[in-house]
């Protein structure tokens, strides 16, 4: 599998993706916005667009990041292509981001949606600045975040959420929400970013567990 990581830091995706297996990830530092336009250009220029099967990053929270990713991947030079996507738990509010996954577009996109019982941490690049002695207190994003994830397809879709609740360390550690509106119920119930919940809004564990209290 070809992983593509357009979002350069400091290369370590390649590290951990390749612990796990994954051993062909491009990941480079350039310009991505550049390599993109060049993609759709008939006249093809230096650097060459990348070949991949998948996409899966972390992108910048700042300016218009996140708005230029989502163009990028629902454009019909994407090829819909699965993706997975690091972002913060806002982004699913955002207008474009609700363009880009509209039903009105020619090619379906239903991303479904894994929430972090816990915060995650994230940790500065290895010689980023400094180490301060309140850095310890640092180290979360402002932002709560979750993982967009689209299987490029429908069926792909099903298949991945099937093989999340077949994984008991991954329904220790995240809830599924298969959709805006289990999203929506998820947090009611309390669930991702602090703990609690669980379900994915379609016969999950919560689901079972309210009708077992409602003698249904």
């Amino acid at each position: 599998m070809r992983i593509y990581d357009p979002y350069y830091c400091n290369g370590s995706v390649v590290t951990h993706l390749s612990t796990l297996g994954f051993t062909n990830v491009y990941n480079k530092k350039e310009d991505c916005y550049t390599v993109w336009k060049n993609q759709k250009s008939s006249e093809q220029q230096p650097p060459p667009p990348p070949q991949f099967d998948v996409l899966i990053t972390n992108p910048p929270y700042s300016e218009d990041h996140i708005e230029k990713l989502m163009n990028y991947i629902t454009s019909p030079t994407f090829d819909n292509k699965p993706w997975l996507l690091l972002m913060p738990t806002w982004v699913h509010k955002k207008e474009y981001y609700l363009n880009a996954i509209s039903s009105d577009r020619k090619q379906l996109c239903q991303p479904f949606y894994i929430v972090p019982k816990k915060r995650y941490v994230y940790l500065p690049p290895t010689n980023f600045r400094v180490k301060k002695e309140s850095d310890t207190h640092k180290k979360s994003s402002p932002f709560v975040s979750m993982w967009y994830i689209w299987g490029g397809d429908m069926s792909t879709n099903e298949m991945l959420m099937k093989a999340f609740r077949q994984c008991s360390e991954a329904l220790e550690n995240c809830d599924l929400a298969r959709s805006k509106n289990a999203l929506r119920d998820l947090r009611r119930r309390g669930g991702g970013g602090d703990g609690g919940g669980g379900g994915d809004g379609g016969g999950g564990k919560g689901s079972k567990k309210k009708k077992q209290k409602t003698g249904k």
